[in-house]
């Protein structure tokens, strides 16, 4: 199978060669040819409905990408954006469900999210749900740095926002088949259409599955195969040339092997083969519909959003990962999310301004199960009770008789959350030029959680002469138990100011300030800790007036247990955008410092059974992000994309270690990418037009523990697509890793072993489309 990846590998690179070096009397295509994309409004040219710049002059670092750049890197999800932008890192392990971005340093593994995902400006306020199909992509941006005055909670990092086409000024019908190795099957259908002349229509439909990429030598069967089918339906209506009504729903369903985790040997570096003898599995059922209403007069424009977003997970975890019979997790969560709107932009003169209102209801219920199997229930409960009366000989013998323990917990949160906003930019302040940029927001939200849960552990004890034989006292106690109601109150006052001056009509420099944080929250994941240290307080405490010597453990409280505090972040940053060809090549170049505050870092609970989030002091993140594209020749482009992040904790000691000036875990030092695509119409009776499109990226090194003991050396990888058209239709051949890079996704230590996924081999597919 190697021979033969390798084999469709230099194919495609031999193609891509070939047709990019193949002359030609045709006319280059007017799409490969641009290198820059701005939206074009009906009104005015912005970056989003909220924003009082113009793309071309937004004083931020801020990457387009237009349908086609998509297209022909294969961007069809969020995740495969990482590397592309510079200082964009989003690594695919886990599951769909796992969906870590990080920027400029800045990420979230578990709970909350530090990038906001808005799809035609409308939010998605879970990153669960954030690894998706894309629908027919108008454009998307990537705003880097905080961006809290506009967009509020959790864009600390920045924004990813996806636009879609509109069926009022894009008609026609695509279908396309992908077929490629590992199983690789994908089938693609859209129609969008016109109902009259104000009313259009969208619908689509999409199936892709994979047998998997890593086998589980336990049973022989893929470790992670997946099945995901989806669909989306738009309806746009135009009551007026003033007033226009956009209705959208997107849903899907995913079901697949998941946490393909394989032990790493420590002292050498080896990683076993995934080896699991419990279910690992995750399934997701999403649904976003959104109603967005938009009115424009010469003097402002009015747009109102609603959204409300349905998903439902359930996540079976053998959470050994090794062929033991320690434990399991079960876990099932049902997350309603509800947010409106309104924001109202106008020009006066000058004078741009923006201000707006927004609120959110936000409720999440969790049960999870963690189950104790007989090799767990050694190695965890009764380890602890034998470890007891090492120390103190006069305590008596207590054995657990449990095979099997199961520990049920529910988590029921909410959220609700209200904020109002203004921006204002003035042009030619004070100079000829000069443009100026200030907003404010006032963001207030209050959270609630009722975490219940029970368990009893069944116990027989020897103390003679009161029990001279071992006996059952399972009886004597209660069944342990929670009821705990928690809340918080929080606010955040989030300013930004920039400045851009407009050096030259085609070169600009600019610099900004602004504040951005990421939410608190609960630690949801640590049920069991929580349930195991009451149980064996219970206990204790049920036999102490009997057996005084009885040792106190001590007691884990839930408030301070559970909950965490929000991160927050000052950005400073300073860049030029510069256009020294017109229409031919254009760079940017961004500097950034970030002050980062009570950082949320996740660990593992000292059980192993579940992950938690604390807040570790301060960090500093500080690097340069350049961007060039150029247009070479007719048809040839290139883009070159680096960025250089040196994050370090500041002032952050865990009591055991001091951890000041290690590289923050996670987050990549370099990420570079360097793109070139050709493109040429071609007058022929068998084909019409040619392309071809290779794409190397390189990220790292990304160290995997606070103490920076453990990393993943710098890597790259290779993607290539090449293809051929005529009239309607299109064949292409595409490939990711074509290198056949082995290297490390994602990197954990459990119950004191450490384990890795690696990262996806060399996959090559061939798509046929046709549109029409």
């Amino acid at each position: 199978m190697t021979k033969k990846i390798h084999r469709l590998a230099l194919m495609l690179c031999a193609l891509c060669l070939t047709e990019m070096g193949w002359a030609s009397d045709g006319r280059p295509q007017t799409d490969g040819d641009t290198i820059k994309t701005y939206d074009i409004d009906e009104i005015v040219i912005t970056s989003s409905r909220k924003e009082t710049n113009r793309t071309e002059q937004l004083p931020g670092a801020l990457t387009v990408l237009s349908p086609r750049q998509a297209d022909l890197r294969q961007i069809g999800s969020v995740k495969r954006l990482s590397a592309f932008i510079p200082n964009l890192y989003i690594p695919d392990y886990g599951s769909r469900g796992t969906s870590a971005i990080y920027i400029r340093g800045v990420g979230a593994r578990s709970s909350g999210q530090t990038v906001g995902l808005y799809v035609d400006d409308v939010p998605y306020p879970d990153k669960g749900s954030f690894d998706f199909e894309l629908p027919d992509i108008r454009r998307i941006e990537v705003l880097r740095g905080p961006q809290g005055t506009l967009y509020g909670r959790n864009a600390m990092g920045g924004i990813i926002h996806v636009h879609t086409f509109s069926p009022l000024e894009h008609q026609g019908t695509r279908v396309g088949v992908t077929y490629g190795n590992y199983g690789n099957l994908g089938l693609r259908a859209s129609h969008a259409m016109r109902l009259g002349d104000r009313t259009g229509l969208q619908v689509g439909g999409y199936y892709r599955r994979h047998t998997g990429f890593f086998e589980n030598v336990f049973d022989g069967t893929r470790a992670d195969g997946e099945q995901t089918i989806g669909g989306n339906v738009k309806v746009v209506r135009r009551f007026s040339n003033a007033f226009t009504a956009t209705l959208a729903i997107v849903g899907s369903y995913t079901n697949q092997g998941a946490f393909p985790y394989g032990l790493r040997n420590d002292s050498t570096g080896h990683i076993d083969p995934v080896n699991l003898n419990d279910p690992s599995s995750y399934r997701r059922t999403t649904t976003n519909s959104s109603l967005t209403l938009k009115y424009v007069t010469p003097q402002f424009v009015a747009t109102y959003t609603t959204g409300w977003q349905f998903l439902h997970d359930r996540m079976e975890m053998d959470q050994d990962f090794m062929p033991l019979s320690l434990f399991t997790l079960d876990q099932r969560r049902r997350h309603h999310a509800f947010n409106q709107e309104l924001s109202v932009t106008g020009t006066v003169g000058r004078y741009r301004w923006t201000v707006g209102a927004c609120g959110f209801y936000d409720h999440l219920r969790t049960n999870a199960n963690v189950t104790f199997k007989e090799e767990g229930i050694r190695a965890a409960m009764q380890k602890a009770f034998d470890g007891m009366r090492a120390k103190n000989p006069r305590m008596p013998r207590l054995r657990v008789t449990d095979n099997r323990l199961e520990l049920p917990s529910a988590f029921d949160e909410s959220s609700l959350g209200m904020a109002i906003y203004h921006q204002s930019t003035l042009d030619n302040f004070l100079l000829p030029g000069l443009s100026l940029t200030a907003g404010l927001r006032m963001d207030i939200e209050r959270r609630r959680l009722y975490y219940e849960a029970s368990g009893k552990m069944n116990l027989a004890i020897l103390m003679p002469p009161v029990y001279p034989k071992e006996t059952d006292i399972s009886a004597l106690y209660p069944a342990s138990s929670f009821d705990e109601h928690l809340s918080s109150d929080e606010w955040q006052v989030l300013p930004r100011l920039a400045l851009r001056y407009a050096w030259t009509p085609r070169t600009s420099l600019y610099a900004a300030v602004a504040k951005g944080y990421k939410t608190g929250g609960y630690n949801v994941q640590m049920s069991a800790d929580l349930m195991q240290s009451r149980m064996q307080n219970d206990i204790m405490d049920a036999f102490r007036h009997i057996v005084p010597t009885l040792p106190h453990f001590d007691k884990i409280q839930p408030k301070e247990a559970l909950a965490y505090r929000p991160e927050n972040a000052w950005c400073y940053e300073a860049g030029i955008k510069s256009e020294p060809i017109k229409n031919r090549l254009h760079t940017e170049l961004t500097v950034f410092y970030m002050d980062i505050r009570d950082l949320q870092l996740t660990h593992f609970t000292a059980s192993g059974t579940g992950r938690m989030l604390s807040n570790a002091g301060r960090a500093v993140s500080c690097g340069i992000e350049v961007s060039l594209s150029a247009r070479i020749a007719s048809g040839l482009t290139a883009d070159v994309n680096w960025g250089y992040t040196h994050a370090t904790f500041r002032n952050y000691n865990d009591g055991r270690t001091d951890y000041r000036g290690k590289f923050i875990p996670y987050a990549p030092r370099h990420t570079v990418s360097l793109s070139i695509h050709y493109e040429r119409r071609l007058h022929s009776r068998l084909i019409d037009r040619i392309f071809a499109a290779a794409q190397y990226n390189g990220v790292g090194p990304i160290h995997w523990t606070e103490a920076n003991d453990i990393r993943q050396p710098f890597y790259h990888t290779l993607d290539a697509r090449a293809g051929i058209g005529r009239g309607p239709l299109t064949c292409s051949l595409g490939g990711q890793n074509l290198t056949g890079t082995d290297y490390a996704a994602f990197y954990f230590r459990s119950f004191g072993r450490s384990f890795i996924q690696k990262g996806r081999p060399a996959q090559v597919a061939i798509r046929i489309e046709y549109a029409f």
